[in-house]
């Protein structure tokens, strides 16, 4: 199986619950996301941060099967917000391009935090006042810069992130 059609099947089976049982991990995996995002971002010389195609910037030519994306998106919840959609598509094109064998700069995969903060059951959504909510809480989007400083998150274990819940 390759890595286009893992993430696709992971994706299919997440259990969306919208309940608060994730909210430090969630919170934390999404200034991780936002951190890699604004990485790639300045690596790539690319625009639209922190939501971006990045395998568009990367090679526009080199995209996931159209079957694959159709059927992943048919499988997402209707609650689900534009944001999950556009970066569920999105992370399925960067699996075709390691999938491709692509050369890709030594950064860290930009989707894998988000897609977890997805498995924990959440959505992500851009507020008018310009925060990433998620399961209730509002991340600042701040600025690349900034997110590119962002200390990295380390481990992404379930023991590791049910602890971050934990935590006061």
């Amino acid at each position: 199986m390759n890595e286009c059609t893992e993430i696709a099947s992971r994706l299919r089976a997440i259990e969306w619950n919208e309940k608060p049982l994730f909210r430090r991990s969630q919170a934390r995996l999404l200034q991780e996301y936002l951190r890699r995002s604004a990485i790639w971002t300045q690596e790539i010389h690319a625009q639209g941060w922190p939501f971006l195609d990045i395998a568009h910037w990367v090679n526009p030519n080199v995209r996931a099967p159209e079957e694959t994306v159709d059927d992943t998106l048919k499988a997402l919840p209707s609650f689900v917000t534009f944001y999950v959609r556009r970066t569920v598509e999105w992370s399925l094109h960067f699996a075709s391009l390691k999938d491709a064998g692509e050369q890709l700069p030594d950064l860290p995969d930009p989707f894998f935090p988000l897609l977890l903060v997805y498995g924990r059951g959440d959505t992500i959504n851009l507020t008018p006042a310009g925060f990433i909510e998620v399961d209730g809480l509002s991340v600042p989007r701040g600025e690349v810069r900034r997110y590119a400083r962002v200390r990295p998150l380390l481990s992404f274990d379930k023991e590791s992130l049910d602890q971050l819940d934990q935590s006061e």
